[in-house]
């Protein structure tokens, strides 16, 4: 764009120095005397300062830099070192129970807790219980050890149900058993378990085995063959005369 317009202004210059030119060639016809080469450099010189002046009188074009987008960081919250962002903690998955309908009560038991038994000593354990559910429980009912001790089974087995019990009747569970050969408390422990083999009622029996088994006692009855003393006869007064 700068050069177009310089050579816009040279353009009258070029011409001037062509006019000069034919002035001069007429020239050297009447007067011989002047040599065309000054003519020539006084020109040359006329149009390069033209040039220079209307170079200097043009403004200069200054290129301008496009500065690239710069990035402006976000201002940064600031963490104080004594407050710490404590973790929100997981909790774990609920783990949920299936549901059972059967339901029990208890009514009474005997032997009564805390029974004071010599060791070995047999004895029969009855629970009386009670259906509070909605079910009827059959004789795939049983009543089972719930422990792993052995010992504690106090001798007795798992049992079925007696009967069909249906909601609101009770039913005596009843099993046979022996107390602990050495002294001490015990318990035994024992579950409800329905036909699909749900546990839903915990029964109990709390015992204390104390002193030794009663030896029996035998009681002799000696025999006699002495008979028994024979009556006397008493005499009769013979009367005075």
């Amino acid at each position: 764009m700068l050069i177009k317009k310089i050579l816009k202004q040279a353009l009258p210059f070029v011409l001037l120095l062509g006019l000069l030119l034919l002035s001069a060639c007429s020239r050297s016809e009447a007067a011989p005397t002047t040599d065309p080469a000054l003519i020539f450099t006084q020109a040359a010189e006329t149009v390069a300062a033209g040039l220079t002046q209307t170079a200097a009188s043009l403004p200069t074009a200054t290129p301008t830099l496009t500065l690239p987008p710069t990035n402006t960081p976000e201002p940064t919250q600031a963490v104080s070192p004594t407050s710490a962002v404590s973790p929100t903690p997981t909790l774990p998955p609920t783990a949920t129970r299936p549901s059972v309908a059967d339901r029990a009560d208890f009514v009474t038991q005997s032997p009564l807790d805390g029974t004071v038994m010599y060791p070995e000593q047999p004895f029969t354990l009855t629970w009386t219980v009670k259906n509070s559910g909605t079910t009827t429980w059959t004789t795939a009912y049983q009543v089972r050890y719930f422990l792993s001790d052995p010992a504690l089974r106090f001798g007795a087995s798992d049992i079925r149900f007696p009967k069909e019990v249906k909601p609101n009747e009770n039913v005596d569970l009843v099993l046979s058993m022996k107390a602990p050969a050495k002294a001490g408390d015990y318990r035994t422990i024992w579950v409800l378990t329905n036909a699909d083999g749900q546990n839903f009622f915990t029964l109990t029996l709390d015992i204390k085995v104390s002193g030794s088994a009663p030896s029996p006692t035998q009681t002799a009855v000696p025999a006699t063959d002495t008979p028994p003393p024979a009556p006397t006869e008493t005499e009769t007064p013979s009367p005075t005369p």
